[in-house]
């Protein structure tokens, strides 16, 4: 017999309560964030966009080429795709840019749920939800099982929303069990795991700004391994009720944590960086960085200098003898000239002259 998970049986270690406080200390920073990267959200969303599908994509083990993953990643551009895969990858983009655009207004009902299942599977297969050959009527179903998929689904999601409200358990446990629940339930065809595994990058991201700055599936990547075995571990004793869903908690409360600590990190380099003059910090990064350089690298470690801000400054310093090029082209590379301990003097931030 199904049976969701029994919330009242979940054990929460004292090590796990204080990585908790420790987590929620750091959300709090959420409001300072918000304001502090107000210039730049939208680039900084979409660099977090991009990062999140290129990282799904290796933690699918979709059969794609790195460059051609890369090329997929891409936030701004269009393309026609070439096979399932890449439709895949395509229709996971579109979701995530979608939940990204809805921020923390999403609500959970079964037809944001199924909705979502079109939008990852459209083009790709036929998936949607089972058909129950045990189901009945609602009002003379007894048992779980008696009920048709769709009617498991909004009972799922109303039970978490329930539970949610109560304000009795910590929303990252609740996130988990559902997780765990949803798949054990098998309600679709197919790829119910993919589906739960967005709709908890849904839940966070409702729950967690900071999942707009830095990258969910990027921390979630190297864990995959960890990520796999405690969802076994999970699955032990679910049909009974009593899934043990703590090693599966720790690993999303040890992401969530991993991506506020990088935010922090971030923010620290942004507000240095917003009071210099943007051609100054770029130009300091050259003299500071490798022999031989790209605009692309000079462009990932400056993600919010616009391209006439990175090229104006290479031309200066072309100009000044500082570097040259080697080549044309996109691709092309540039050589320093100047010693790596060139004096350098940053300026302040000249609002008037710089975009």
């Amino acid at each position: 017999m199904k049976c969701l998970t029994n919330m009242e049986r979940i054990h929460m270690p004292s090590d796990l309560v204080i990585q908790l406080f420790k987590l929620y200390e750091s959300k709090g920073q959420s409001f300072y964030y918000k304001q502090l990267f107000q210039r730049d959200d939208e680039v900084m969303a979409r660099n977090t966009l991009e990062t999140d599908i290129n990282s799904i994509a290796y933690y699918l083990d979709l059969n794609l080429t790195s460059a051609r993953i890369k090329l997929l990643s891409d936030a701004k551009k269009e393309y026609v795709t070439k096979n399932k895969e890449e439709t895949l990858l395509y229709n996971i983009k579109e979701a995530l840019a979608l939940i990204q655009s809805i921020g923390d207004t999403f609500e959970m009902t079964s037809n944001e749920v199924k909705d979502l299942s079109i939008t990852l599977f459209r083009n790709y297969k036929d998936i949607r939800l089972k058909t129950n050959p045990r189901a009945k009527i609602p009002k003379l179903a007894k048992d779980f099982e008696d009920f048709s998929t769709d009617e498991q689904l909004q009972r799922l999601i109303k039970e978490f929303n329930s539970v949610k409200k109560t304000g009795k358990y910590e929303v990252i446990q609740l996130i988990t069990n559902f997780y765990i629940d949803f798949i054990k339930l098998d309600l679709f065809t197919e790829k119910n795991d993919v589906l739960a595994l967005i709709l908890v990058y849904t839940m966070l991201s409702k729950e967690f700004k900071v999942c707009r700055y830095e990258s969910f599936f990027e921390k979630l990547l190297p864990k995959k391994a960890q990520f796999e075995t405690a969802f076994i571990q999970a699955s032990f004793n679910w049909i009974e009720g009593f899934s043990q869903t703590e090693a599966l908690s720790r690993v999303f409360i040890s992401v969530m944590h991993e991506m506020h600590e990088d935010v922090k990190i971030k923010a620290h380099e942004y507000e240095f960086e917003r009071k210099m003059n943007k051609a100054d910090s770029i130009e300091n990064t050259i003299l500071k960085g490798p022999h031989v350089f790209s605009k692309s690298e000079i462009r990932d470690q400056h993600p919010y200098a616009s391209d006439a801000t990175i090229n104006r400054t290479l031309i200066s310093m072309k100009e000044r003898g500082v570097i040259r090029p080697l080549g044309n082209g996109r691709s092309a590379k540039w050589q320093r000239l100047a010693s790596k301990q060139e004096k350098f003097t940053p300026t302040q931030l000249n609002i008037f002259n710089e975009e």
